[in-house]
This record gives C-alpha cells, structure tokens and sequence, in this order.
C-alpha cells in the first residue's frame, strides 16, 4: 500500500492494534528480577554457550562467595522496602549455578526466605542447570525453598550430545535425562529448555521430548549471535517445529513457550518473555564477584562492565549506566527497518543480543530478521483462520 505506515499494513493483514507501551513509564518501573551468577565456571562445555565467549569471564571468582552472597541479601532488602515490591524473582544461573555447593546454596535459600517474611515480598528462585549435579540432596533443596528448576536438554541423544559435553568431550545426555528422572521420582517436573540446531531434525527433536519423556511444557531457544556474525538461517527448523507441534500437539496441551509469545503477539498481547515481542529489556545481572551488570547475554557483545558491585552500590545504580540504559533504550527504539515492518509488535526487533555490531550498536534488525519475517508470517497464516473462527463464535451463540 503506497505511503501506508507498518500500522495500516498490519491492520490490512489482519492484525490487532499495536499494545500501546510508553518508554517515560517504563524507564519508570523498578527492576523486579535479577539473574545471580552463582558460579563462573562450568562442568560442560557446550559448543554455542554466550557466556564464555567472553573470556573475561574466566577472571571471575569460580563461585560466588558467601560474603557477596550476603551483601546480595542486604541490597535486595533495600531495593524491596524503596520501592514496596511485593514480588521479585531471583534466577540462579552460570556457568553451572549447582557448582555454588549445596551448604552455600542452603544459606541462600534461607536468607531469601527471610527476607521474605521480613518484607512480605513473595521472593521467587528459579535455576537454570544442565543437571549433571543433581542428586537426591539438592532435589530437596529445591523442594525446600520452593525452586523452579529448568532443565537444559537439546533433543534425543545425537542431537543433545552433538553439542553439549563434559570437559572431557564425554556425553551429557544420559546423566541429563538421570537428573529429570530424579526430579520427576520427588514429584518435581522441571521446565526444559532447548537451544535449536537449525541443522536438526525438528520432527524428532519434539517428538522426542513429547512422546518419548512425556512433556507438556518446553521451550526451544534461537542460537545466540550478533549482527555480526553470520548464523545458518533458522526458519526452515522453526517453521518445521512449529508444523509439528500445530498438527500434532497443540490440542493435546503442549505448549512451547517462543511459540506462545509469538502468538501472543499476533494477538496484540505482550510476549511475556525478553527473547522476543516488542517491550522493555530491565534485565541486570549479578556477577560472582558481586559486579551490578546489565543484561548477561549481552556479554556476546562485550560491553558489560558498569564499574558497580554490590559491595559499594545499590541495585538501582545499573539504571544510571551506560549499557543498561543502552540496552533499555534500543528495546523501545528499533531499527528504522523495524519500524518499518508491520511484524514489528511480534518480533521487537528480535533479541536484543541478536541486533548488535561493531560499526552501529543496537541500532540494527536482527541478524536473524528475514528468518523472523518468515517464522511469524507462517505462524499467522496457520493460527489467523482459528483466531477468526473463536471471535466469530460467541456471535452465532
């Protein structure tokens, strides 16, 4: 349509009005979650893991220490009474998160419960693990302190081994599936989160997690990169995925989750998750030296460092940085190509990560931007005549 904006050619393909988000409010909103870097290192050494492409890290304390775990503990305090936060989640990451040590571990989830009582904020822990370390002990602790526990596993053994092993080049995948069957035997069902090998079998890849391990929910990642890197086109596996899971799982309740936020978003909804859909990016991040950081898996860019710890800082100082305030404001501001596009509310312009360079910052489309025009236009085409049809409904009643 000549001289039509992103907004009438969305609404000529169907679409729903555009979520209305307002950048002054939002810069606004206090951070309600921090990743902890519990550990540095790890006992893998996945072949596409963002976190030690920055070698920097290999500086960093192995674990964090007890002190800073403490400090974590009094700056979290101060945060929830400043800004009366009744909710705040905390996800323990790495490296490995379970290389923290089960009597560490222990006296975190107790000073977080604490904290609780004291403030009447519900304080959420979530961890994400590859589960090599998952024994009977730390299922209860995970028990104990109310821990949702997500489970990273890329598929059936050949594609999970392929690119996930030990530090030795040994396979994961037994000891992986061991620790979601030691979860599962204490009545714990774990999230999964897979990264997709865009040179891999989606067909298999899905049934394996559904037929064979008997998910119901998961969620299945686009590979990390910049725009300056030249990733394989993902399209092809996604819109494979998608066929499989739209034909054959959907109406029995499965549910993945990049899938559900894409959708959400041809709805007009907000995605709900930071990977993709347009909205703010808050994210912040503590390192094991108790470092006050931005966003982690921009550490793929290389511009991290705040010069903030937790030891002289408060947690609201990152929003006062210059990546933190970088990355909050491309995640409102995209692209000139992205404004452009009438999939602009889907996508946002993709993950933040995935839409730096060297010679232009954020100021980018996704390195993955045409395999995202193709992914959400097939996922409109296959789920807009059910949308239609539900809406219609009610009015034949």
């Amino acid at each position: 349509m000549p001289g039509a904006t992103p907004a009438d050619e969305g609404r000529a393909a169907g679409l729903p009005a555009r979520r209305p988000v307002l950048p002054e409010i939002e810069a606004q909103r206090p951070i309600d979650a921090l990743v902890v870097k519990l550990a540095a290192r790890c006992n893998m050494a996945c072949s596409y893991c963002y976190w030690f492409r920055d070698p920097s890290v290999m500086a960093l304390p192995k674990r964090m220490g007890e002190d800073v775990a403490a400090q974590l503990i009094v700056r979290l305090r101060e945060h929830i009474l400043d800004h009366r936060l009744d909710r705040f989640t905390l996800v323990l990451h790495g490296g490995e998160p379970l290389l923290f040590g089960k009597g560490r571990f222990l006296s975190l989830g107790l000073a977080a419960e604490a904290l609780a009582a004291e403030t009447g904020c519900d304080i959420r822990l979530c961890i994400t693990t590859n589960g090599l370390l998952i024994d009977e002990d730390r299922v209860l602790l995970f028990i104990r302190f109310r821990v949702a526990v997500t489970l990273s596993l890329d598929g059936p053994a050949d594609q999970h081994d392929r690119v996930r092993f030990d530090l030795r080049g040994r396979p994961t995948y037994a000891k992986t599936v061991a620790a979601l069957e030691r979860l599962r035997a204490f009545g714990q069902e774990p999230g999964i989160l897979a990264v997709a090998d865009p040179s891999g079998d989606p067909d298999a890849l899905l049934d394996h997690f559904v037929a064979e391990l008997g998910l119901k929910e998961l969620d299945v990642l686009i590979p990390d990169a910049t725009a300056d890197d030249a990733p394989p086109a993902i399209a092809p596996f996604f819109i494979g995925l998608f066929e499989r899971w739209w034909t054959t799982y959907a109406a029995a309740g499965v549910r993945i989750r990049l899938f559900d936020a894409i959708i959400a978003g041809l709805v007009g909804a907000s995605s709900g998750v930071e990977s993709i859909g347009y909205g703010p990016v808050r994210a912040a991040t503590i390192s094991s030296d108790g470092a006050i950081e931005a966003h982690d898996v921009c550490r793929i860019t290389g511009r991290m460092g705040a010069g903030l710890n937790l030891a002289t800082d408060a947690l609201d100082d990152i929003r006062a940085t210059e990546p933190w305030r970088a990355i909050f404001d491309a995640s409102l501001d995209l692209a000139p190509a992205c404004r452009a596009c009438p999939w602009a509310q889907v996508c946002g312009g993709g993950h933040i990560a995935s839409r730096w360079s060297r010679a232009n910052g954020f100021a980018n489309a996704s390195v993955y931007c045409a395999d995202l025009k193709a992914v959400i236009a097939h996922i409109w085409a296959r789920v807009a005549p059910e949308l239609e049809f539900t809406m219609r409904e009610p009015l034949h009643a």
